[in-house]
């Protein structure tokens, strides 16, 4: 239940469904993940640890605050961690660890032929391959460092309502990344990277016949 409190609240924060600076009510937030009082307060504590949340004595949880220069920020030290675990990654990832990266593009490749729309894939797909090679580099603390990273950033999009590139606009770049793993090639590897978080932080490309961009809750109008 822990597990599913820590979920839920991570991905409505991310997705600025939570505003930054928001006081959390803990009641509404247990009615809306179904669950009691013990696995939200330990969900909370998690999250404070990667800067989501802000635990203020004898005031509660707030979402932290954020702004549109924090993705620039965030992205700037995010590529060196990436650079650093991709480059590892090409060196140590194992053979069971490259399939599960390939069969991870594979199920990308099925859900652009299907034309997916629905953004907590497109999230979920990238989340998941950032994941797989952090978890390669062998280094446990660089993989933390990542997942914290990874949050932030996306949840600064969302914020700043800048649109996120989706995963029609990635597949050749995870190609690439993945035949400079298999090849063993730091180099390469590193290329291939830099090439994919350039496409999501720079050119911003998003397509809103497929999916909108993301905004936040309060206009009414992931990534």
């Amino acid at each position: 239940m822990s597990d599913t409190a820590y979920e839920g609240m991570r991905s409505a924060i991310i997705r600025a469904e939570l505003l930054p600076g928001a006081p959390i009510d803990e009641r509404s937030c247990m009615e809306m993940l179904d669950v009691g009082r013990t696995p939200l307060r330990e969900a909370l504590q998690r999250l404070s640890q990667e800067d989501l949340v802000l635990a203020v004595p004898q005031r509660g949880y707030f979402v932290s605050s954020t702004s549109a220069s924090d993705f620039f920020h965030l992205q700037e030290f995010r590529l060196h961690s990436e650079i650093m675990a991709v480059r590892t990654a090409a060196i140590r990832m194992s053979v069971v660890q490259l399939r599960t990266l390939a069969g991870l593009i594979e199920e990308a490749r099925q859900g652009v032929a299907e034309q997916r729309s629905e953004i907590d894939w497109h999230l979920s797909i990238d989340e998941r391959m950032h994941g797989i090679i952090a978890e390669a580099s062998g280094n446990p603390y660089l993989a933390q460092a990542l997942r914290r990273l990874y949050a932030l950033s996306v949840r600064s999009l969302y914020v700043s309502r800048l649109p996120v590139t989706l995963i029609f606009d990635e597949l050749s770049n995870f190609d690439a990344i993945y035949a400079a793993l298999e090849a063993r090639d730091p180099d390469r590897a590193e290329a291939a990277m830099r090439q994919h978080l350039t496409v999501a932080s720079v050119q911003l490309v998003t397509r809103p016949s497929v999916a909108p961009a993301p905004v936040a809750p309060d206009s009414e109008a992931n990534a």
